[in-house]
């Protein structure tokens, strides 16, 4: 356990310091079992509990805290530019790098068979005051989501189905079946998604379905609202498409506060799950009204097919994930604490808003050097590059109640 050392504390990344250092921190709480570490020759950074030596013993007296000083990110060698590049993005929002994170894992292993009805039926049944497990008891690491796959299948068959009654019987009652289902396909599927990473297993279908309806359809008022009050926005050019951004972002945001004071709900997971699902509910209903003017413009109900492929390709790296940002930084100042008005301000929250504002704005804006296709692809990349960073920083959080209600109980016994 000699040399330097650089760990993970909250969301960012500091050192380097001793050996001697960091087992002082960890005997003060600061560095904690599931807190990150690293040092010069590791191919990655592992979890403090994985270093021999480095935790305290149980019942351990704690050392007197030594003081705070601001201490300078690693520099470290033989990172590629894609890597380098995802470092800048850790350190600008103050989350944590992607070391560590099993991306395919999450994004691809529930591809594997096995998965019957019975799964898929059992994971919904969660979050009421009989199905939300003790934290004590919340399995460890990453969850691999087998599910949101599957209702991605069953979504775009049953669109598919209507399409085509569309097309081979030119039955116009097909259309609004066909618009409404296929502009929320690839939302709702990543709803799913941050359903399954919600380790806590605390938020009910009802709460989720809530949020995407209700909240979906209060943020486009609020945000209509909003845009009275703050004209100029639009697209294409920088300036409007980044005031866009804030009139989307704010209003979805003020949305969040329907959920933001239940005591029932004190992690970050929690936040991206209900800002997920504001998002979803925006851009189904969004997508949707684009798709029915498409069709009316062209004077042919086969055109909404063309937008809804199209913003269903791009689905996944806008609303959702933006308004998904948001909700992660109000729980994770919140935490367990009641909610006040000025978390609103507090700077985690302004920081991740106004990166889902500048993500917003430039998802809006015509770069000339660059594609429409191919900017909304890195905008996507970028954006989930932020989210598995923040889904990283959120389990840790899960990870540390968890080792504190199992203390708590083995001193109660």
């Amino acid at each position: 356990m000699n040399g330097q050392w650089f760990y993970v504390h909250n969301g960012s990344t500091a050192g380097p310091v001793g050996a001697d250092v960091l087992a002082r921190l960890a005997a003060e709480g600061v560095v904690l079992p599931m807190t990150y570490v690293w040092q010069e020759g590791m191919p990655s950074w592992v979890l403090a509990t994985d270093v021999p030596g480095l935790l305290p013993p149980p019942g351990a007296v704690p050392l007197p805290p030594i003081p705070a000083v601001p201490l300078p990110p690693p520099a470290v060698s033989g990172r590629s530019i894609l890597g380098q590049i995802g470092v800048s993005i850790s350190h600008a929002t103050e989350l944590p790098t992607l070391s560590g994170v099993p991306i395919r894992e999450v994004l691809l292993g529930g591809l594997q068979p096995g998965v019957t009805t019975h799964h898929i039926e059992d994971l919904f049944i969660v979050g009421t005051e009989t199905t939300t497990p003790d934290v004590a008891t919340l399995p460890s690491g990453w969850p691999t989501p087998r599910v949101f796959w599957r209702i991605f299948a069953v979504s775009v068959a049953a669109y598919l189905l209507l399409m085509t009654g569309l097309r081979q019987f030119g039955n116009l009652n097909f259309l609004p079946g066909m618009i409404v289902l296929g502009a929320f396909v690839v939302p709702l599927s990543v709803v799913v998604l941050f359903f399954e990473l919600n380790v806590p297993r605390n938020v009910s279908v009802y709460q989720v379905a809530k949020m995407i309806l209700f909240g979906g359809a209060l943020s486009l008022f609020v945000t209509m609202i909003v845009s009275a009050l703050v004209p100029g926005d639009g697209s294409g050019s920088l300036i409007p498409a980044m005031l866009t951004g804030v009139v989307e972002e704010l209003g979805k945001a003020l949305v969040l506060l329907l959920l933001v004071a239940s005591p029932r709900y004190r992690f970050q997971l929690n936040g991206l799950l209900f800002g997920a699902a504001v998002g979803a509910g925006f851009a189904g209903f969004e997508s949707a009204g684009y798709a029915l003017l498409t069709a009316i413009a062209s004077n042919s109900p086969e055109a909404a097919s063309g937008s809804i492929l199209i913003r269903g390709l791009l689905a996944p790296g806008g609303h959702v994930i933006w308004t998904a940002m948001v909700g992660a930084a109000l729980w994770k100042v919140k935490g367990g604490r009641p909610f006040e008005i000025g978390m609103l301000f507090h700077p985690v929250v302004v920081r991740r808003w106004l990166t889902a504002v500048v993500l917003h704005g430039l998802w809006d804006t015509d770069l000339p050097l660059i594609p429409p296709l191919l900017k909304c692809a890195l905008l996507l990349i970028v954006g989930w590059y932020i989210v598995f960073a923040m889904l990283k920083q959120a389990l840790a959080e899960v990870e540390t109640a968890k080792t504190a209600a199992v203390e708590a109980l083995t001193r109660a016994a």
